[in-house]
């Protein structure tokens, strides 16, 4: 999401390596495009077992139009669009264009990301505005009962009104898990993580000195920022792989953008990858930090955490200095580990079940 004029098409078309017109919106229809997370270890993984197939973890991205502001309307619809989102990626124009100039006349990031702010506070506060007036008139007719979990819902909407009033974001609170679980259905924008990118110009390292003033400004629980060259990196997306190689090594780029977006986005939402290996199949799965084992196996498939026997648990380091599962399980690195292990970034994971 992002201002208008902040290049978010660009960023989009860069990293879902899509070509979505840019600078115009046919209809107010988002944009989606469905992404494989590049990661070094599943290529590895693939490369010991040699699978029929590999698959990759994904990322759904979803453009929506430029905000133009007002928070009404169709300011308020764009919003709206968002709020089955996990996560808020904020394109904010950091670059300089005389044929595409601001929208507002001048380059100002924090400017722009305090009007969006803003934007966010305004949806958030009309949604707690509008159920205010409900949950009162319910609850003071006697229809819910003393431990009902309308009076608590009542509690927070009353503390998030003047929050809101003053331009502040909701998950700046510090809520309890059943206070997070209560607010979900609402989809609050202010809520959400927020992954704070600036469209720089094909010089990503000018944009330091102003990646450290967003990143110094008030407040910011779950919020990070980053530095893109959406241009330069959509045009790379557009290039064969064997030129592209050529023009990042003349280029001193290392990596596309996007590797490094999912690692901040994966961070943000305290997510991890694990893997399942094999002759059919090496896969990435994605799982929260720390989730136990048997909600891991039941990303796989239901009846694995149905089922659920015990799983046999090896890190990805320990599992390449090994070079296989059976020399891991020789090497004592293959453990036996139950439903409540904790599940670790990089682990790679077998579950015995009952059928």
């Amino acid at each position: 999401m992002g201002l208008a004029g902040s290049g978010k098409s660009t960023i989009f078309n860069a990293l879902a390596q899509q070509k979505v017109e840019v600078g115009s919106y046919g209809s107010s229809e988002p944009h989606r495009a469905s992404v494989r997370v590049p990661d070094e270890r599943l290529t590895r993984l693939s490369e010991m077992f040699r699978p029929e197939k590999t698959t990759p973890a994904e990322v759904r991205y979803v453009d929506v139009a430029g905000v133009v502001g007002g928070g009404e309307g169709k300011a308020a619809q764009l919003l709206g669009q968002l709020r089955n989102a996990d996560e808020l990626l904020h394109v904010v124009r950091a670059f300089e264009n005389d044929t595409f100039p601001h929208p507002r006349g001048s380059v100002d990031p924090l400017r722009d990301l305090d009007e969006m702010d803003a934007e966010l506070a305004l949806a958030d506060l009309s949604v707690v505005e509008k159920r205010l007036d409900r949950l009162a008139r319910e609850l003071r007719m006697g229809k819910a009962a003393p431990n009902n979990p309308l009076w608590r819902e009542l509690e927070l909407f009353e503390q998030f009104k003047p929050l809101l009033e003053g331009g502040g974001a909701i998950r700046d609170l510090d809520l309890a898990e059943s206070d997070v679980k209560l607010l979900r259905s609402y989809g609050f924008l202010t809520q959400k993580p927020m992954l704070v990118l600036l469209n720089t110009g094909d010089d990503v390292a000018s944009a330091e000195p102003m990646v450290a003033r967003v990143r110094a400004r008030p407040g910011g629980k779950s919020v990070d920022v980053a530095a893109l060259a959406g241009r330069l990196e959509m045009e790379l997306g557009d290039l064969g792989q064997d030129e592209r190689v050529e023009f990042m090594r003349e280029l001193g780029i290392a990596e596309l953008g996007l590797g490094r977006i999912v690692r901040l986005s994966y961070r943000l939402l305290d997510l991890i990858s694990f893997f399942t290996v094999g002759e059919d199949e090496c896969r990435a799965w994605t799982v929260r930090r720390n989730a136990p084992a048997v909600d891991a196996a039941g990303t796989i498939h239901t009846d694995l955490a149905r089922g659920f026997i015990r799983a046999e648990v090896v890190r990805y380091e320990e599992l390449i200095a090994a070079g296989g599962l059976s020399e891991a399980r020789k090497a004592g690195t293959l453990r036996q580990e139950g439903k409540a292990y904790p599940v670790q970034d990089g682990d790679i994971m077998h579950v015995l079940f009952n059928v």
